[in-house]
Order: C-alpha cells, then sequence, then structure tokens
C-alpha cells in the first residue's frame, strides 16, 4: 500500500467518462499518464510507502501533527498553497524523529517535494492513497 503525493495543476470538475466512447476513454488515459510522467521528471511526484510513512509520523506525534497527522492514507485529499507552511512545520517534526537512514531519505524527499511546490504556487498537492 503506498501514498502517490503529486503536484498539479488546479483540475477541472470531475467529467464523467460513463458515456465516453472507447476512443475518449484512451486519449483520457493517455494524456493521464503523460502527466504522470511529466510530474516524476519535474521531482512533482513521490510515491511513499504506508509501512514507512506511518511510524515516522507516529513517532514526530501522530494526530498532533496539523496535516500528515491528519491525512488518511487510504483516502484522497488535496491540499492548497496555504497548507505549505503547516506541512513545512510537519516535515521539519518528521525530521527531528527520524531514526534510520530510511527514515531520512523519506523526510529528504519530502522536502524535495515541498521545495517544488514553493517554487510553484499556483499548484495543488492531491495526495491519492490505497
Amino acid at each position: 500500500m503506498g501514498l502517490l503525493l503529486v503536484l498539479r495543476p488546479p483540475q477541472p470538475g470531475p467529467k464523467s467518462l460513463r458515456r465516453a466512447t472507447r476512443a475518449q476513454r484512451r486519449e483520457r488515459h493517455r494524456a493521464d499518464a503523460e502527466e504522470w510522467r511529466t510530474a516524476q521528471q519535474r521531482g512533482w511526484l513521490l510515491d511513499v510507502a504506508v509501512e514507512e510513512l506511518l511510524p515516522l509520523v507516529n513517532s514526530a506525534g501522530g494526530g498532533r501533527l496539523p496535516i500528515l497527522g491528519r491525512l488518511d492514507p487510504w483516502s484522497d485529499t488535496v491540499l492548497d498553497h496555504r497548507d505549505l507552511p503547516r506541512l513545512e512545520a510537519d516535515v521539519d517534526r518528521l525530521e527531528a524523529a527520524a531514526g534510520d537512514d530510511a527514515q531520512r531519505e523519506l523526510v529528504a524527499a519530502l522536502r524535495r517535494l515541498l521545495m517544488s511546490w514553493r517554487a510553484e504556487p499556483d499548484l495543488l498537492l492531491h495526495c491519492y492513497g490505497d
């Protein structure tokens, strides 16, 4: 199980592909795949294993963390740029609680993602859980 964090431009309202033709559905999936590739190349995408994130969040304060402590890794969430300072504070607490190299790498990856977000304030942070 994982949590996919990706910076994306604001999305239009969801359009149902229920009545779409097969060609329209294929085109939509092709566009989504291209968006993910571009996000990954730009450093806008981070795939985090829940088994790695949750113990670190718990050791850093769990539910007392304003963003990460309330993030449900099994559902989807969208954060806007106003959430960035609180999320950076959460990552600071994760860094202080990191006990091994794997946890420190996770914190560094989160910091890189947040630095990319700071450089692109019009993007939203989508958190996709499974």
